[in-house]
């Protein structure tokens, strides 16, 4: 045995890639783990890195749950549904659910809010860079 095949995993934190999925894929899934399948395989991440950043208190989150959640055998607890969201980069499972009881789900406009506040600042501090560039690329002339 070498000390590549003795060396622990390491546990490594990849944001998921937001993607838009067509409102009518996510309500056309049966059951609720086909729902949670589809949320998770949109991420683009592991079911492990799932599984890891949905452990609470040091207690880890069990991977045959995961498992038997996407089997459709056991459902993830309603307290973890928006940590799943955040996780996964999507509101994929909320929506399924939602649907189930006809239901739809909006964004709060304070939240939305907070979103274009933070683009605007962010694109106000780009046009400070771009300006200070253009000043110091046309004093160099």
């Amino acid at each position: 045995m070498n000390a590549l095949d003795r060396q622990a995993e390491l546990a490594l934190h990849r944001a998921a890639q937001p993607v838009v999925v067509p409102v009518e894929m996510v309500r056309g899934r049966r059951t609720s783990g086909a729902a949670f399948t589809l949320a998770c395989d949109a991420s683009g991440l592991e079911d492990k890195e799932i599984c890891f950043a949905l452990a609470e208190d040091d207690k880890p989150f069990d991977p045959g749950t995961f498992s038997r959640i996407k089997k459709g055998s056991n459902t993830l607890p309603a307290d973890l549904v928006a940590t799943f969201c955040k996780v996964v980069g999507n509101t994929i499972y909320l929506e399924w659910l939602a649907y189930q009881c006809g239901y739809g789900v909006v964004m709060l406009k304070s939240e939305a809010e907070r979103r274009a506040e933070l683009l605007e600042e962010r694109l106000k501090e780009e046009r400070i860079k771009t300006a200070a560039l253009m000043d110091a690329l046309r004093g160099g002339r």
